[in-house]
């Protein structure tokens, strides 16, 4: 993954609820900073308001490569790209980026794999035509 890859991005700030013991970012908030990006990802490239996304699709999947500790204060960017459309899977990468000396450092990077979910049926699903077209023009 390289930052010149990703078109999407959204910035977020370290709260203090954020921190563990040690004093850095817990690794379980890692969960909710991508959950927020693949939200804002979704309600730009869909273009719906975020309360008007039906998302029916579940986390199957979440692997994260910690590379550098997220400290109070620090600024995060948080970028994101859908790399891959299955027929009922989509994989969305993610890279968490601090700023340290006036550089942009790669603190994490994330693939989150997404499955099409029918929560009524309780079925996966074809991810629908006009989704994966939207997808696809946003990252092409």
């Amino acid at each position: 993954m390289e930052l010149k890859d990703f078109k999407h991005s959204i910035k977020l700030k370290v709260r203090f609820s954020d921190l563990d013991a040690m004093r850095h970012v817990n690794n379980a908030t890692y969960l909710s900073y991508l959950e927020e990006a693949r939200i804002a990802y979704f309600k730009d490239v869909l273009k719906k308001p975020k309360e008007g996304l039906d998302f029916e699709a579940v986390v199957a999947r979440i692997e994260i490569d910690y590379q550098q500790p997220i400290i109070f204060g620090d600024n995060i960017e948080v970028l994101s790209r859908v790399s891959k459309i299955g027929n009922k899977s989509s994989d969305v990468e993610h890279l968490i980026l601090i700023e340290r000396k006036g550089k942009k450092i790669i603190a994490a990077a994330a693939l989150t794999k997404l499955v099409a979910f029918d929560y009524n049926k309780q079925v996966s699903f074809s991810i629908p035509d006009n989704i994966r077209k939207q997808i696809e023009e946003y990252e092409n």
